[in-house]
């Protein structure tokens, strides 16, 4: 193929006027250029909105006021309108038209651009002089590009990030709010914030966390509680719905705007907090300049309040199951104690009864000797409430000292064979010859008789329940198991749950468990700093303890 002649691509120099409009008109790039003097030859109309001068470019017709934008105007005036990135004026020297016409060549230096009073918008500045053929200088150009969009869209992740973080770190729902309202108002420049919480008992809004960015004036102290529909969370409780004024000074509640302009600030913005199930609070925020609402924005907030939202759910309901947990503990000890005392002077007296062995006779024995057993069951319940109670809460404390667990586990099964014989179960034990460890001796008791009582409990006749116990580097590990019913898999989850008796159990009419036996059991290797876990066969179930040979860390 032949080579094609190629021609210089060169400007056309006789292009029209009309060309040369239609281009700047149609450009979402502000465009402004002066002359050698400092003296603006032209703008484009995207050059007058972002000067928040009208609609229209300098070459048309525009009947309003442009102020410090007009043709003729000297560039310095353009300073009340411009800001350098930390919000400060640009002095005349550091004008970017100004650097242009000192030939300097400018490429995305940031500037602010906007009329007092209202956000402004971010541009990046590309300029340079402009020169005729013999180098002579004839002004300056700039244009700039608005890349208020793309900040935003940085600053909001940045925003979702340490909100993330606030939530994680912060223990309080006080500290936790603040923390929230400072990541949202000191990323998007939004000096003041609110946390109102619902009290929907007193149908009011509580103050729960305020957050004053520095250096800016503090509000005065909050109100106790905002009723529905009064102030600008109490409308938002109200309707449900964010509320966004971009200037408070026209909103028409006049409290409202009376408070904002006192302190500085000119707009103000609101969401609510909600879960699917209930109202929960509302976030405000107030800012120092006028500022027209953005979908983005909105969004943001509405996410961020989704995420306080579920925060103060899961607070709210880890702090019911501690107070439920808590009420149900000082209920167990204080019926426990309640209970103790006259099943004592029961036991006592049916004892002392039962030693007169010519009075006592017949029936009136059987019923005495009933009264007797069950009263030493109850007592032993009693006894076992009293215990896991105090267990968990750390109100009993452990004697510690060091033991050999093979000699004790031995112990604990002599003493369950006699009736492992009478039900024909028989009790295999796997155990090195000395296995030391530091820990309670009578508590380790009460945990091995308890899970040895369980498996020859449930094994069938002929059953057999086998007892391994074995060194894993530093944890000593016993592990009992049986070939009985097995828990039904619906049920695994609640097995260490206070008062729960299996199904199988009930149905295969075996009696005598209170329920209370493994959540003790647990509670008692976890005071030791280990665990107590299930493992379910087809048949049989085994409870595997890991203790820490060297004990808990509490004195």
């Amino acid at each position: 193929m032949a080579q094609q002649d190629t021609i210089p691509a060169e400007f056309p120099a006789d292009l029209p006027q009309p060309y040369l409009r239609a281009l700047l008109e149609n450009l979402d790039t502000a465009v402004v250029v002066c002359d050698p003097k400092g003296r603006i030859l032209l703008f484009n109309r995207a050059m007058a909105r972002a000067c928040d001068r009208g609609d229209a470019a300098s070459w048309q017709p525009d009947a309003g006021v442009r102020g410090e934008l007009e043709v003729g105007a000297d560039i310095h005036r353009i300073t009340s309108c411009l800001r350098n990135p930390d919000g400060s004026r640009a002095v005349h020297g550091e004008l970017p038209l100004v650097r242009a016409l000192r030939g300097e060549q400018l490429h995305g230096l940031e500037v602010h651009l906007g009329p007092d009073g209202r956000r402004p918008r971010t541009y990046h500045v590309h300029g340079q002089p402009v020169r005729d053929a013999e180098g002579r200088l004839l002004g300056a150009l700039l244009a700039l590009h608005d890349v208020t969009e793309r900040r935003l869209a940085a600053r909001l992740g940045d925003c979702e990030l340490a909100v993330s973080e606030a939530l994680t770190t912060e223990a309080s729902v006080a500290d936790a709010g603040a923390g929230v309202l400072a990541a949202v108002g000191a990323r998007l420049s939004w000096p003041y914030g609110e946390l109102w919480l619902a009290d929907e008992a007193e149908d009011v809004l509580h103050p729960a966390a305020r957050w004053v960015a520095p250096g800016h004036r503090p509000s005065g102290p909050l109100p106790d509680s905002l009723p529905r529909g009064s102030g600008l969370a109490g409308q938002v409780w109200e309707t449900g719905a964010p509320r966004w004024y971009a200037d408070v000074s026209t909103s028409g509640d006049t409290r409202l705007a009376d408070t904002a302009s006192r302190f500085g600030l000119r707009s103000a913005i609101a969401v609510p907090i909600r879960t699917p199930e209930q109202f929960i609070g509302v976030l405000a925020f107030f800012g120092a300049t006028v500022e027209e609402p953005e979908n983005s924005l909105i969004a943001l907030l509405g996410g961020v309040a989704a995420h306080v939202g579920q925060f103060l759910a899961r607070r709210r309901a880890d702090e019911l199951a501690l107070e439920l947990t808590r009420t149900k503990d000082d209920f167990l000890a204080l019926v426990g104690h309640e209970l103790r005392t006259p099943l004592t002077s029961i036991v006592s007296h049916t004892e002392l009864l039962l030693t007169d062995t010519d009075g006592i006779t017949g029936d009136n024995r059987t019923l005495l000797e009933s009264v007797d057993r069950n009263a030493h069951a109850l007592r032993q319940i009693v006894a076992d409430l009293l215990d896991l109670a105090g267990l968990e809460s750390g109100d009993i404390s452990l004697d510690l000292d060091q033991l050999d667990f093979v000699e004790l586990v031995g112990a604990a099964v002599s003493a369950l064979r006699p009736a492992a014989e009478a039900n024909d179960v028989k009790i295999e034990v796997d155990a090195p010859r000395v296995l030391s460890l530091c820990g309670d001796p009578a508590r380790l008791r009460q945990l091995v008789d308890q899970l040895v009582s369980n498996a020859v409990k449930y094994s069938p006749d002929g059953g057999d329940v086998r007892v391994r116990l074995e060194r894993h580097g530093e944890l000593a590990v016993l592990t009992v198991s049986d070939n009985g019913m097995g828990i039904p898999e619906d049920e695994r989850s609640r097995l260490f749950e206070r008062f729960f008796r299996s199904s199988a159990a009930t149905a295969r009419g075996i009696t005598g468990g209170s329920g209370l036996g493994l959540p003790l059991a647990r509670a008692i290797a976890e005071r030791h700093a280990g665990n107590l876990q299930a493992r379910h066969g087809r048949p049989g179930t085994t409870m595997a303890v890991s203790l820490p040979v060297r004990g808990p860390d509490e004195p």
